[in-house]
């Protein structure tokens, strides 16, 4: 075996996936060879996360894994939860070594651009960092509390190599990407003027971050620009909003998707939804259950509530028991399973604008994943026929 084969490992979100790929062609530009399998290298570099606590145990059950390899590789670990529980980490795995701060693992010299991503169809593209809304439930602004911009002229020449290296799709991430320099809009203005063929997607988007001028951006540039939005509810209770400390109630929320749907008939709108946070009752269950069921969200992704420590809500009473949570899921994921077939159903028969993803795949420009046909070839966007048998 190399003496110098390096194993990376990313967790969680897009933002870990782009920083793992600087990490990644740190190593290669030192002379490394990336290994296939963790048993196979000499050092492992795991990105973790920590936004709750199935991640943590996620993260934790790695760490074991690796540390019983029989060829004793070095293990370093960042990310999210070395900064969060380092001093745990470091009692529970006392051979890792914990390096808090993930840019002492890029290049020295590197802007944080990355020249390709390993293994992706589509690209992801960091432009921001950070997050200070201190959300009462979220660990994240104390892990990542230093707010940071890409400058424009790197975001347009990191898009323009993208391109150019084939990525038809570049998807725009950050921990908080609807701060990018007061407004996201403006950027997205220089970036939908680039002379290629290729489409953005954004990540996610605070609600009150969507204002009017990218709302005309996405309806006069389809071609750039996914029709397809993720808007974080977390609770379709007001009660529960403000506990929550987020910055809206839901007849805000309601009246931006009333406006973003008329000007974007075809657009695929997604959330995130907490389940069980502390105080949440029946009735509250029902007010997010009744909201989401009205509001024309598309699929939604759903989490049971887990105390984060140093968190304001982690200091809360009134928990909501597990069974409890367990149940109230069950109700959302029934809601969401109505939510994905009604909006499939509206394109069966129809074509959309699409890029592949994986092997056989193909994500079309409002969220919807597709079969690609074996024996034809496909290349940049395309365009592909949503049909029932080719649903994924």
């Amino acid at each position: 075996m190399s003496e110098k084969k390096y194993y990376a490992y990313s967790f969680g979100c897009k933002v870990n996936q782009y920083e793992s790929q600087l990490i990644s062609e740190k190593f290669k530009n030192d002379g490394f060879e990336r290994a296939q399998k963790p048993e196979d290298a000499n050092i492992i570099i795991f990105n973790s996360c920590t936004v709750t606590a199935t991640a943590d145990k996620e993260c934790e059950y790695f760490l074991r894994k690796v540390s019983r390899l029989s060829n004793n590789p070095k293990i370093i670990l960042t990310g999210c939860l070395a900064k969060n529980k380092n001093i745990d980490i470091q009692k529970m795995f006392p051979n890792i070594e914990i390096v808090e701060d993930k840019t002492k693992l890029f290049n020295e010299s590197q802007k944080q651009i990355v020249s390709n991503f390993d293994k992706h169809s589509r690209a992801f593209l960091k432009i921001q960092d950070g997050c200070n809304s201190f959300c009462s439930y979220c660990i994240i602004p104390y892990v990542r509390n230093v707010l940071w911009n890409k400058p424009e002229n790197e975001v347009l020449s990191e898009i323009t190599n993208f391109i150019r290296g084939g990525y038809s799709e570049i998807v725009l991430t950050g921990i908080h990407v609807g701060k990018y320099s007061g407004r996201l809009s403006d950027i997205i203005e220089k970036i939908v003027k680039i002379p290629f063929i290729f489409r953005i997607r954004i990540s996610s988007i605070e609600l009150n971050e969507i204002d009017d001028k990218l709302i005309e951006l996405m309806w006069t540039n389809p071609e750039k620009i996914c029709c397809h939005l993720h808007i974080p509810l977390q609770s379709g209770s007001d009660e529960i909003l403000k506990q929550m400390n987020r910055k809206y109630l839901t007849r805000e929320f309601e009246k931006k998707v009333d406006t973003l749907t008329l000007a974007l008939p075809d657009l695929a709108l997604t959330t995130d939804i907490i389940i069980g946070f502390p105080g949440e009752t029946e009735k509250h269950h029902k007010e997010t259950c009744d909201f989401v069921a009205k509001t024309p969200f598309t699929r939604f992704h759903v989490f049971r509530y887990s105390d984060r420590q140093g968190t304001e809500a982690s200091m809360f009473e009134n928990k909501v028991p597990t069974s409890t949570m367990k149940t109230r899921s069950k109700d959302l994921f029934e809601i969401d399973s109505k939510k994905r077939k009604d909006f499939l159903n509206r394109y069966i028969g129809k074509k959309r604008n699409a890029v592949k993803i994986g092997k056989d795949k193909a994500l079309t420009d409002n969220y919807i994943t597709v079969q690609r046909q074996s024996g034809q070839i496909y290349n940049d966007i395309f365009e592909i026929e949503i049909t029932d048998t080719s649903y994924v």
